[in-house]
């Protein structure tokens, strides 16, 4: 019997991406033997397409196609102390770097006790590890973000394998254009997100502090061609109220339209979507509208 819950501890401990204290690790007390050990980690969960949505009444099926799906670009791993502390450098790849397997790693390590942080996004953006509860992108950019954190120990008596299976960790706001006329001038859009944050910490999962930050998102298409606009955000809480204004400018820096949403339901791993006429002129009459149920599951694979 003994033996049979040790492996069902180790099971856990290899597929588990819940921050576990060192405690619920067995065999993780009392002094750890001297040795070193090459770890080979793999992440897994980051290239997952589905995002659960709250869809608006008056949602065209037909422009689901128009939501960009795919992998992640980018994906780092750090092996950190117990006390928080980063043991060397960050482990980054990027999916087209040539002579690696994306999504495994390999370190050695010394025997003892270790906390595991593996990040996953989307874009062209660094990502800046400041610390376990401090992470940001460059310029304020809250990218599409898969997370999972993981302390582990490190000894004779455990697997040199881990897998890591990274979670969604942002909640996507959209918004779908139902104007029968997008004004041609357009150049891009300006979001100001109130309520929620652009800085993560890996342990709650959550923003670090509610602050006002802007996504800016050019239109680099023809005008008349622009559907839907989405940008993402770290919440305080695993749900939360937020406000939202949208800009649309033109080249000369001129507000051409503008709408305020103001508490709008948002749930991490959620898109939630407003759909309706934005610019002031056209054919097609409504308001934006939304409805609270969601739609689907999230499924995970470990």
């Amino acid at each position: 019997m003994k033996s049979y819950k040790f492996i069902f501890c180790l099971m856990l401990t290899l597929v588990s991406c819940q921050t576990m204290t060192f405690e619920d690790i067995e065999g993780s007390d009392g002094d750890t033997p001297k040795g070193r050990k090459t770890m080979h980690f793999r992440l897994t969960g980051f290239s997952m397409n589905n995002i659960e949505e709250m869809r608006t009444d008056d949602y065209d099926d037909t422009r689901s196609s128009t939501v960009p799906q795919g992998a992640t670009d980018n994906l780092i791993l750090g092996i950190f102390t117990t006390e928080g502390q980063l043991i060397d450098t960050l482990h980054h790849q990027h999916k087209n770097d040539t002579g690696i397997k994306y999504g495994t790693f390999s370190h050695t390590l010394e025997y003892g006790k270790y906390t595991i942080l593996a990040l996953g996004w989307d874009g062209t953006q660094n990502c800046h590890v400041h610390s376990l509860d401090s992470i940001t992108f460059n310029e304020g950019w809250v990218p599409n973000t898969f997370l999972c954190r993981q302390n582990i120990v490190v000894s004779e008596a455990y697997s040199d394998t881990r897998t890591l299976s990274l979670k969604r960790n942002v909640a996507r706001f959209r918004v779908i254009f139902k104007d029968s006329t997008i004004p041609q001038e357009l150049h891009k859009f300006v979001l100001r997100f109130s309520g929620a944050g652009n800085t993560l910490n890996s342990e709650t999962r959550h923003c670090t502090e509610i602050k006002d930050f802007y996504r800016t998102i050019p239109v680099t298409i023809d005008p008349a061609k622009v559907t839907d606009i989405y940008a993402y955000c770290f919440l305080p809480e695993d749900s939360s109220d937020i406000d939202i204004s949208v800009s649309a400018y033109n080249s000369n820096e001129e507000v051409i339209a503008s709408k305020v949403f103001t508490d709008v339901p948002m749930k991490t791993n959620y898109s939630t979507n407003y759909t309706g006429t934005f610019f002031p002129f056209g054919t097609v009459v409504g308001n934006f509208v939304f409805e609270t149920d969601y739609d689907g599951e999230f499924n995970d694979e470990f």
